[in-house]
């Protein structure tokens, strides 16, 4: 092969290229190859930090006054901001009354800011000081800043982070637990953003609402309703609170009495001019007799709420099981029962709220038996009673570990939720619907009896609302029983068992006390004629001996070492409406009775002018006037006991009644 002299080209290439000219490296002399790190500076002087701090102004734990904390506030950086605040909280704890009459308008206006913060340490701090704010602050000071508080509040609603929503029900909380007056008075824009946080509007010219999904969070759709849901109950409560203090205030203004013998002078006007001025309401501004802004503001919403329950609640209910007993409970998992807890409270609530202050058939009609209502009370009975797992606590403590806070139903039994079930139906079909049915009137006799039965179902405050069903079920719509055939006797008689058991509190047992006792009207308004015959066929408890054996036992309360003047006056009301079978308790006991009138402690739950101790006393000799047939020997007991009591003031009164009454 030939050479192509491949070797000779790249030595010539070599050659052709540019030399770089070296040059020696030369050394500075000695003593001049050293760095100078000498320089020189011009001092920076800050006059306000050289200044020494009053010693009246108070300061934090590192000796800042409020203005500077207010200006750390408004910092770039989260930990700066986030140490602010909790400093702040921490000096309004000890200086209160100082900051409230000096900076109390520059810490809200900036702290309430601190809502929205992007931040979420800075948003947990803020929570603290709110409440150190609220919590030493009065109302009346409070007041002129609600507008601010409320603003904020909304906007962290409504932000674009679910982080900030999620927050936001913290906030609310604050206002809630010290309850300043914030949810009342701004309830009207409240309680649009608070619909938002779980639904949307269907169309923008319709106000009907739908659910949406919790996207974007950790926490599930179910979990964020629950959450959402218990603090709306919680507003709900505060709205409702007001109203009845509204309508106590004003009942109590339209019955006024002037004690004639404490002066000379009568006032004209019901109200003091002072108490007008300091009150910031304004309802003070409009007509006495309407209701106040919350209830208004409550119609409006109320349409829009109670069809986003039925919703929510469709979303998880059981399967449907075609062998269910009707003594069989469904089985729920732990977000159904939470599910179930707060729907119930709500509706209970709102219920209670249109009984009270609406009061309109119509409305109820249009709001509890729409068709999503029908069809939310269909299933919601047909599946009757509900229980879940009994390893709640094991459950809540893993959704503690996993950072969600929820607010679970921690009872196994799900006994509140199934007595405000057996409430609800009870109430939609005796006061609006006029069906009937006997299936679930049946199931709703075989869960209430099993609870009176049981002493390890009723605890704590499930008592208050088994009362409330009984008086419901007892008293005012206790017909319904006999239009589906089931048989009301047996619930009066584990009542009576449940009474006699002292499993509750003396409070719980004086309210079951003024039920049972309002049995007997119900007797009555059905009871014999004037020849002695009984009306079967129209009462429910004619036939229950044990009934008539509790009535003979109430006189044996007179002549206990104490009595409740709840207990008198219910005793009195039973004399007044000719109670046979009382009448002859109360002859048989007379001796008995008059022998303790004298030592006998009575206790005056309403310690009015109306009814002190002497007075209840007076009552209890007054309920032998209304007996008939009243024997010679026990009206000279009766004039005995009054000769030796010539000095009180109503026996001449009582002698001379008892004697017309003989005569009579």
């Amino acid at each position: 092969m030939g050479k192509n002299h491949r070797h000779k080209k790249d030595l010539k290439a070599d050659k052709a290229k540019v030399k770089l000219k070296q040059t020696k490296t030369k050394f500075l002399p000695k003593g001049l190859n050293v760095t100078n790190t000498s320089f020189k500076i011009k001092p920076i002087v800050l006059a306000e930090q050289l200044k020494e701090k009053d010693q009246n102004v108070p300061l934090s734990r590192r000796k800042l006054d409020v203005k500077d904390l207010l200006n750390r506030l408004k910092h770039y950086n989260e930990n700066v901001r986030c140490t602010a605040c909790e400093e702040l909280s921490s000096m309004f704890k000890i200086h209160s009354d100082e900051l409230i009459q000096q900076n109390l308008s520059e810490i809200i206006l900036a702290v309430s800011t601190l809502m929205q913060d992007r931040e979420s340490k800075v948003r947990k701090a803020t929570v603290k000081a709110i409440n150190t704010i609220l919590e030493s602050t009065p109302q009346e000071k409070l007041e002129p800043f609600f507008n601010y508080f409320s603003t904020n509040l909304r906007c962290a609603m409504t932000n674009i982070s679910k982080n900030i929503q999620e927050d936001s029900l913290f906030f609310l909380d604050c206002f809630i637990n010290n309850d300043c007056g914030l949810i009342t008075k701004t309830a009207e824009k409240l309680l649009p953003d608070f619909f938002t946080l779980i639904s949307k509007l269907r169309s923008d010219s319709n106000l009907n609402r739908t659910l949406t999904l919790n996207l974007g969070s950790k926490m599930t759709s179910v979990t964020w309703r629950i959450k959402v849901l218990n603090k709306l109950h919680a507003v709900l409560e505060c709205i409702l609170r007001k109203n009845i203090y509204e309508n106590t205030r004003t009942a109590k203004m339209e019955v006024d009495h002037v004690a004639a013998n404490s002066g000379n002078i009568f006032p004209i006007y019901k109200d003091s001019f002072s108490d007008v001025l300091e009150c910031t309401d304004i309802s003070c501004m409009v007509n006495s007799n309407n209701v106040g802004s919350t209830a208004y503001t409550l119609d409006k919403h109320i349409v829009t709420l109670v069809p986003l329950l039925y919703e929510t609640w469709l979303e998880v209910l059981p399967e449907k099981r075609s062998t269910k007993t009707v003594t069989e409970s469904t089985l729920l998992s732990e977000e159904a029962a939470s599910i179930l807890s707060c729907i119930m409270k709500t509706l209970h609530l709102l219920w209670k709220y249109s009984e009270q202050v609406k009061n309109d058939e119509e409305f109820m009609k249009e709001i509890f038996l729409s068709t999503d209502g029908k069809k939310f009370m269909t299933n919601l009975v047909k599946n009757f009673p509900y229980c879940q797992n009994d390893n709640v606590s094991a459950q809540q403590n893993k959704t503690k570990g996993k950072g969600l806070s929820l607010d679970i139903n921690r009872d196994p039994k799900c006994v509140k939720e199934n007595i405000m079930i057996c409430y609800m139906f009870f109430i939609l079909n005796g006061s609006i619907h006029s069906n009937t049915k006997p299936l679930e009137m049946e199931a709703i006799m075989a869960y209430i009896n099993k609870c009176l039965q049981s002493r390890k179902i009723i605890r704590g405050t499930n008592i208050q609302y088994l009362i409330e069903f009984l008086k419901m079920c007892l008293l005012e719509n206790s017909y319904l029983w006999k239009k589906a055939g089931s048989k009301i006797v047996s619930v009066l008689e584990h009542t009576i068992s449940f009474y006699n058991s002292n499993m509750m509190s003396d409070k719980y047992k004086l309210e079951l006390f003024k039920v049972l006792c309002g049995v007997a009207d119900t007797i009555q308004l059905y009871g014999p004629d004037n020849k002695g015959n009984l009306p079967v066929s129209k009462t429910s408890f004619s036939g229950c001996p044990q009934y008539n054996d509790w009535l003979s036992s109430l006189p044996d309360l007179l002549c206990m070492p104490s009595i409740s003047d709840t207990i008198v006056s219910s005793l009195l009301e039973l004399s007044r409406k000719n109670n046979a079978v009382v009448h002859r308790a109360l002859l048989s006991k007379l001796p008995n009775i008059l022998e303790n009138l004298d030592s006998l402690n009575v206790i005056v739950t309403l310690p009015t002018i109306s009814n002190p101790e002497e007075m209840m006393k007076r009552n209890i000799l007054f309920m032998y006037i209304y007996v008939p047939n009243i024997s010679r020997a026990c009206m000279q007991t009766l004039s005995n006991y009054i000769s030796k009591h010539e000095k009180s003031q109503f026996m001449d009164y009582l002698l001379d009644e008892l004697q017309k009454h003989c005569e009579r």
